[in-house]
């Protein structure tokens, strides 16, 4: 039972988490080398289908990860 929670604590931690991440360094590549998105699709892109999907595998590594360290643990 502990594994199956920290498997899932990890996960939600780890997708809410890495989504952040990834909108931040978005953000912070537009500002840093001066990108204009004329017509908002790229951050579109990066907030509605590529942010989602890397979040929800960096989740799932997450989650694969505290569930070994949780299994390890006595």
């Amino acid at each position: 039972m502990r594994v199956i929670v920290w498997s899932l604590l990890g996960f939600i931690g780890g997708t809410i988490i890495s989504y952040i991440a990834i909108m931040v360094g978005y953000s912070v590549y537009l500002d840093l080398f001066m990108v204009h998105d004329q017509d908002g699709g790229g951050a579109m892109a990066i907030g509605l289908v590529i942010g989602p999907v890397f979040a929800l595998l960096l989740g799932i590594v997450t989650a694969v990860v505290c569930g070994v360290l949780a299994a390890q643990r006595r």
